[in-house]
């Protein structure tokens, strides 16, 4: 247990030296997202519908918490293969399941405060009375980390550095348009939301919104279900393309 501590630091503070440049500005940039797509949104309605507008205000914290680990590693893993220090790295002698949770913290890290600007944000431009549970700690945890380990099954799986760039950038337009993150299932034509209901992300925004608007929500259990499956088959993935490398 002390070796792997040791292992997690030492993975944890390489990831925050290697990335001490892109790491302010992927926090600028996600705060931006957040508190930039709450405030937008708003300038489509004069008077925007309550419903509506906690659908934007728990959404757009989904998608930050995400982003990092979904859009940013792939791009990262690419530009160590172009430079050569991808092999370097993955033949140190740290436990590849150290390397893993050292880059989730440091997205954690750089996502949270993104979070919670957005959720600011979004009080002082709609006045919503946010009702957070202890469920919020599971939701945002499982969250980013099926958003980490699905980064990681495309930056490890997708060996062409180019091909993983862009199936992660793809899945901002899957994010932002064709999932109901920012708004509900019944809005998607039936097929669309059929399929939502076996992809991770309108899952994560169910679990998430349920823990911070307090009372029932329907389909959170099955919304559980749904997001640790993909972080299960993600890790099962990365797993066999790591092992593959041998």
């Amino acid at each position: 247990m002390r070796a792997a501590a040791h292992a997690y630091w030492r993975m944890f503070v390489w990831d925050i030296a290697d990335l001490r440049l892109l790491l302010p500005v992927l926090g600028c940039v996600l705060t931006l997202q957040g508190a930039g797509f709450v405030l937008g949104i708003g300038l489509f309605f004069r008077h925007i519908p309550e419903t509506a507008a906690v659908f934007v205000a728990t959404g757009v914290p989904v998608m930050n918490l995400i982003t990092a680990g979904l859009i940013f590693e792939p791009q990262v893993v690419a530009d160590q293969r172009l430079r050569g220090s991808y092999d370097f790295l993955w033949s140190l002698p740290v436990p590849r399941s150290m390397m893993t949770l050292a880059w989730y913290t440091v997205t954690l890290v750089v996502a949270l405060p993104a979070m919670v600007i957005a959720l600011l944000v979004a009080v002082a431009r709609y006045g919503i009375d946010f009702d957070v549970s202890p469920a919020i700690v599971p939701a945002v945890l499982l969250t980013s980390l099926t958003g980490v380990l699905i980064g990681y099954a495309i930056a490890h799986g997708v060996t062409a550095p180019m091909t993983a760039r862009l199936v992660s950038i793809s899945l901002i337009f899957v994010m932002f348009g064709f999932s109901p993150i920012v708004f509900p299932a019944s809005q998607l034509p039936g097929w669309l939301a059929a399929v939502n209901q076996w992809l991770p992300f309108g899952s994560m925004a169910t679990i998430t919104r349920a823990a911070l608007v307090g009372g029932e929500a329907a389909g959170v259990a099955r919304g559980y279900l749904v997001v640790a499956a993909w972080a299960v088959a993600s890790a099962l993935v990365v797993a066999w393309a790591l092992g593959r490398r041998r």
